[in-house]
């Protein structure tokens, strides 16, 4: 811990938030903060900007991709017990740890949510059968087919359900309520997009690819607290371990959800693990920091050297899709949070 900089406690992390709320930044956000000691919530705003209702520790946000945070974990489990391997070709071509890290091949997206022609699961089936752009391993190229290709693999290995698999292997044993795939019942989630500048969707998932298919998968879709995703990033600190001492992830796991996998040639620019990102300038403040966002104005912070857990939820895409830049703010979360 800096030694000119405290922990942040609740009313410096309240402070923080309402500052980005005062620039209209989003109409609510939600943060738990831990440095090596008991996490700290703060909450501010309200559900949308219409919507008079207070943000609250209970309240739920569109993880968008932080939900690949998730489907990671599930994979990762999944290899521990031996229900998959990473590192052997899949047979849709490259390996569960390609996908997992971006280095797939795939496409980075897919337009099947376009086609309102299909139904869901053709669209599945659609983006599943989408021809890489590029050689299994040659490039980095973020792809969210990919994580519904991983997804996907994960259901075809246990016979189940992405959503029960993220209960059985991650919620579950962290003991956390939720996250859960949305839709989730209205009031009880940030606003996000909406079909005009006034009215804010809350309950519906805000990534197009992920809401055509109707189903859980593993790209977007999660919606949760930031203490559930708070849960996360302590389990993966503690090296795999639950607050009970359960063990949810194995050391190797952790060590390959956690280190640097890219290498130069692959035009990758910050690192990534098998589902965490590592060093990147445009939201963190060290190289050695890692996690991940999403769209929607989510993030997950950890910080190892200062035993650092920090999550920020917000909607930066509420009332439409103006595109906030949200990253100096997210710098300025992770200085405050880690001290550096």
């Amino acid at each position: 811990m800096s030694a000119d900089r405290p922990a942040l406690d609740g009313p410096g992390l309240h402070a923080l938030l309402a500052a980005g709320h005062a620039r209209r930044l989003f109409s609510g956000a939600s943060a738990v903060v831990s440095r090596g000691s008991a996490p700290v919530g703060a909450q501010v705003g309200t559900l949308g900007f219409d919507d008079p209702t207070p943000v609250s520790g209970a309240t739920t946000a569109d993880l968008a991709s932080l939900t690949k945070v998730f489907t990671a974990c599930v994979v990762l489990a999944l290899a521990d017990v031996g229900a998959l391997d990473l590192d052997r070709p899949t047979d849709r071509g490259p390996t569960l740890a390609q996908l997992l890290s971006h280095t797939s091949g795939l496409p980075a997206e897919s337009d099947v949510w376009r086609r309102a022609d299909l139904r869901p699961a053709q669209r599945l089936q659609r983006a599943l059968d989408s021809p890489p752009t590029s050689a299994p391993a040659a490039v980095f190229r973020y792809s969210c087919v990919g994580y519904v290709t991983a997804g996907h693999l994960a259901e075809e290995a246990t016979g189940q359900g992405l959503d029960a698999l993220v209960e059985e292997f991650v919620t579950g044993p962290l003991g956390t309520d939720g996250p859960r795939f949305g839709p989730v019942p209205a009031g009880t989630a940030l606003a996000t997009e909406g079909p005009t500048p006034a009215a804010g969707t809350q309950q519906e998932v805000h990534d197009e690819f992920a809401a055509s298919l109707r189903r859980p998968c593993g790209n977007a879709g999660l919606f949760g607290t930031a203490a559930a995703v708070h849960a996360v990033g302590a389990m993966v600190l503690a090296g795999g371990r639950a607050p009970d001492g359960r063990e949810v992830l194995s050391p190797g796991a952790v060590a390959r959800l956690t280190t640097n996998v890219l290498t130069p040639a692959q035009g990758a620019g910050p690192g990534h693990g098998l589902g965490l990102r590592i060093g990147d300038p445009a939201w963190t403040v060290h190289p050695d920091q890692l996690g991940h966002t999403g769209f929607t104005g989510t993030s997950l912070l950890l910080d190892p050297a200062r035993d650092v857990v920090a999550v920020l939820l917000t909607n930066r895409v509420h009332p439409d899709r103006a595109l906030v830049d949200l990253d100096p703010f997210r710098r300025e979360f992770a200085r405050a949070a880690t001290g550096r």
